[in-house]
């Protein structure tokens, strides 16, 4: 368990390394499972806003958004401000937000906040936890892999799942359908393990001191939280 890609599925998150020649995979409740269970881990790359900036965009997604460019930018998610974290409804939210950094938070946005929390609170109170983990974003690294050129397929429609099979199994292997072969859909959908798959791939790279980060270098927000995109 050298490595841990980790992106958001239907029933928590899922976990995907390598283990001998093929692909394991575990669903977690839980950011402190994750963390619980891959603790030995060299780098576990996940999916969710790390850094949070007390007021105004974060740079991160600014830059995230112009590395993937086209349709799928929009797809880079704006993270929210630290101050409303702990806010209870989508309304609260919102009007905090707008109070804050004059931006409102949209239902979308809020569907994701719980998720941030969570991850927030483990990395705040374990400096081990805060040592392995990196932020990614599923579209960053599969522009990284399709050559520094966002993709313009969505990621539930056909296209887009084969285009995304084709760069993983170039880097990954053969066993790249095997795993999603394996994964039962009420776990976790075929795209969200795809999101998985290339945390993995850029959890490796950071581990092999090779990866990339937007910005570069990486900055840390106001409680001492690493804010950066990995590929």
């Amino acid at each position: 368990m050298d490595c841990v890609g980790v992106d958001g599925a239907k029933a928590g998150w899922i976990a995907v390394w390598r283990a001998g020649d093929r692909f394991a995979f575990e669903v977690h409740t839980s950011a402190q499972a994750v963390v619980s269970a891959h603790r030995q881990a060299r780098v576990v790359a996940v999916d969710v806003p790390i850094g949070l900036a007390e007021h105004g965009a974060r740079e991160v997604d600014v830059l995230a958004r112009r590395f993937v460019g086209g349709r799928r930018a929009c797809s880079v998610f704006s993270a929210p401000v630290r101050g409303i974290l702990d806010a209870a409804s989508q309304p609260e939210a919102s009007r905090r937000h707008r109070a804050i950094d004059g931006r409102g938070f949209g239902a979308q946005a809020f569907g994701l906040l719980a998720k941030i929390r969570d991850w927030d609170t483990v990395l705040r109170s374990d400096a081990d936890a805060a040592r392995i983990v990196r932020e990614v974003h599923p579209e960053v690294s599969f522009a990284a892999l399709n050559g520094g050129v966002g993709l313009a397929e969505g990621k539930k429609s056909v296209a887009g799942a084969a285009k995304r099979m084709q760069l993983l199994s170039a880097v990954l292997g053969a066993q790249v359908e095997a795993l999603l072969s394996a994964v039962p859909r009420r776990a976790a959908a075929r795209d969200d393990l795809l999101d998985a798959l290339v945390a993995l791939w850029s959890a490796e790279r950071i581990a092999a001191g090779i990866a990339c980060s937007l910005p570069s270098p990486p900055g840390r927000d106001a409680v001492g939280l690493p804010m950066a995109i990995w590929y």
